[in-house]
């Protein structure tokens, strides 16, 4: 992944022509999300690598394929959009990849893809790109690839041949946070309406340990499953707000209460004189026939804090993003908290948060609930006003 003009799609096609000569008699397979981009962009770049790296070779305009030829081998290459990924059902590739694969809307042509690599010696899958925010490219081969995946960065100003007028022209006509993506190749939230929009990893995400001689903080979600709570300290230099570890619970089935279970966690992992609890204000359900969340809390030997009612959204976000300016930083390891704030999104036209993705706003609401509390956006009495 890299910025504009980093020379992703040159690499591309050079590790695809690698890919032929180590799978000499088979056939690969090479997608943009288009067929204008296979016209405008992929074929002229990979043909002239083919000639000025000495191979020769035939096109076949009906079949879209290239026939790479070298003294004693051959490879055929098929150029395919990803468009009609369902077309690709069939084949037997030794080797695929797709060129600005964060192009396409989800993962479904690049699991058709693996689904072909069956008849080859690599049997190998790649694509490039320029980052498009946290779309499955992101979800591959972001902060935690999977398994046999791996990211390669390039910058737009790694490539010397490109003139100095180009990057220029990038720094003029988009904002920073664009920049991070177009010029440097960085996964940013590119989504308009975010709603942590003041947090960013290069201010907010450091390292940062716990301290057994200050009080243990919980910025706690409940939910049915999972329970997400955020483990944080304050401390009295800046950055006050300090977050270490997250937990996430999910329900284990029968009569479980997972509250009780997260007190559990939480003592055991960090024996402290003091712990302190933020849970949602309007969650006062019974767990038990006698017992609400917050009772369990308080009977685990946690003080609950909680204002009398609710929050007002907006209110509780103004609250964490004026925190994020230079108070409050996450340990890296809190994947859950820093996923959340990054991708969560409001509703189109309004200020009220997007709760679609299921897989969302868990950490992200507790620690809302947290920082409402100890730091809240004081407003003015109206009364207090000079007139």
């Amino acid at each position: 992944m890299g910025g504009y003009g980093s020379g992703k799609t040159v690499g591309f096609c050079v590790f695809a022509l690698r890919q032929c000569a180590k799978n000499a008699g088979k056939t690969i397979l090479l997608a943009e999300p288009t067929y204008p981009m296979i016209r405008d962009v992929l074929q002229p770049t990979f043909e002239g690598l083919v000639r000025q790296l000495g191979f020769s070779y035939e096109y076949s305009a009906t079949e879209m394929k290239y026939r790479v030829k070298w003294e004693g081998g051959w490879c055929d290459v098929l150029m395919r959009s990803a468009e009609n990924y369902q077309r690709w059902a069939g084949l037997n590739l030794a080797a695929a990849g797709i060129d600005e694969a964060d192009q396409l809307r989800d993962d479904r042509a690049w699991k058709m893809l693996l689904s072909r690599l069956r008849d080859g010696n690599t049997l190998t899958a790649f694509g490039s790109g320029t980052p498009e925010g946290f779309k499955f490219v992101y979800k591959y081969w972001g902060d935690s690839p999977r398994e046999g995946y791996e990211l390669i960065k390039g910058r737009t100003t790694d490539n010397a041949m490109l003139p100095e007028e180009f990057i220029k022209s990038l720094k003029d006509n988009y904002d920073e946070n664009l920049l991070k993506a177009y010029l440097n190749g960085e996964f940013v939230n590119l989504q308009q309406g975010a709603t942590y929009y003041q947090f960013t990893r290069e201010n907010n995400v450091k390292e940062n340990k716990y301290n057994s001689n200050l009080p243990i903080r919980i910025a706690l979600d409940f939910n049915v499953s999972p329970m997400a709570a955020s483990i944080f300290q304050t401390h009295q230099q800046f950055p006050n707000v300090r977050v270490f570890d997250e937990i996430e619970l999910h329900h284990g089935g029968g009569e479980e209460i997972l509250t009780e279970r997260m007190v559990q966690e939480i003592k055991s992992k960090y024996p402290n004189k003091q712990y302190i609890a933020y849970p949602d204000p309007a969650n006062q359900r019974h767990t038990s026939a006698l017992s609400t969340d917050h009772d369990i809390l308080r009977q685990g030997g946690f003080e609950v804090r909680v204002k009398p009612k609710a929050p007002r959204v907006v209110d509780s976000v103004n609250a964490v993003n004026k925190l994020c300016e230079k108070n409050l930083i996450i340990d890296p390891s809190c994947k859950g908290l820093i996923t959340d704030l990054e991708q969560t999104v409001n509703k189109e036209g309004t200020r009220e948060i997007d709760k679609s993705n299921k897989d969302r706003t868990h950490f992200s609401d507790g620690i809302r609930y947290a920082i409402d509390f100890e730091y809240p956006i004081i407003k003015p009495l109206m009364g207090s006003i000079n007139r």
